[in-house]
């Protein structure tokens, strides 16, 4: 049984898009919290694609200053975004830039150096992300690097909760919990592991001679635990619990993320249209989650 480490670390620069949208200011707060407690730099974006703002030039009737306008307005939002920094955290370093790339393009690009790509998710789903080629579904299939989807938790005045992560003995769940453990150090939370779906048979569970709820979940606890121990030594301040629950991954883990202050998933997989039309746990979280869904590639 493998229980070895999958070595995840969050060095290098925050990249955190903002869009003009009412979920710049709580990114940008999280990427303000996060940068101060990591020590790492902040690069604030905003897109602005040519391919789409060269459209509404040709539908203009007086097109001749529209760039103009569209780059001070841009810039108009990036400075919003840097005062929200340095009023969370005054010694963070920020650096910003418009982007006239699309959304998969500027993600791709921002990731190749990123620790981590900052998005806000806005009322959307995955039918509408492929019919009119959403930025955020974009942006998650598109970067290389960990992309975190910020969506605003319901429980304000709660203490933040744990980073909770789905794992199921696969590959990406394996990133994932290297992630999470990560994560939950810098932010001096309890990591809360659980274990979602069948394990895969080659993981070899103690079912026992015959298979009844009570032995599973226990047997799938134990199996967590063991993985979860693996980071012991790595992570000794991260208090840890595991938890096993129901088959239905999407359902188990949108229900933690309403007590959660990060829910860490694994992406299984690039394609687009597979990822959109038929949906994957990440893909559901990203758009449904009740606090902010740290997907690893």
């Amino acid at each position: 049984m493998d229980h070895t480490i999958a070595a995840t670390t969050f060095d290098g620069p925050l990249a955190v898009v903002v869009d003009g949208s009412p979920t710049d200011k709580g990114v940008a707060e999280w990427a303000a919290h996060f940068a101060g407690a990591a020590s790492t730099p902040v690069h604030l974006v905003h897109g602005a694609p040519k391919d789409e703002w060269s459209a509404a030039v040709a539908a203009e009737l007086n097109p001749t200053d529209f760039p103009t306008r569209l780059r001070q307005e841009s810039e108009g939002v990036l400075a919003r975004a840097v005062d929200v920094v340095h009023g969370v955290d005054p010694q963070v370093t920020v650096e910003s830039e418009v982007s006239e790339l699309s959304a998969a393009r500027m993600a791709k690009a921002l990731s190749a150096d990123a620790a981590m790509l900052v998005v806000g998710a806005c009322e959307s789903g995955p039918v509408r992300d492929i019919v009119f080629g959403y930025s955020t579904t974009a942006i998650v299939n598109a970067a290389t690097c960990p992309v975190l989807v910020w969506h605003e938790r319901g429980d304000h005045g709660s203490e933040p909760g744990p980073v909770a992560v789905g794992v199921d003995g696969s590959e990406p769940s394996k990133r994932a919990l290297s992630a999470a453990f990560e994560l939950a150090s810098i932010l001096g939370a309890e990591l809360l592991a659980v274990h979602v779906g069948a394990v895969h048979e080659t993981d070899q569970l103690d079912y026992g001679t015959s298979v009844d709820w009570q032995h599973l979940r226990e047997a799938e606890r134990k199996w967590l635990q063991a993985n979860v121990d693996t980071y012991g030594d790595k992570y000794p301040s991260v208090p840890v619990r595991a938890v096993s629950v129901g088959a239905s991954a999407a359902h188990e883990l949108r229900s933690i993320s309403a007590t959660s202050q990060v829910l860490v998933v694994g992406s299984r997989g690039r394609n687009r249209f597979t990822a959109a039309i038929l949906g994957s746990v990440s893909q559901n979280l990203v758009h449904h989650a009740e606090c902010p869904v740290l997907v690893v590639h």
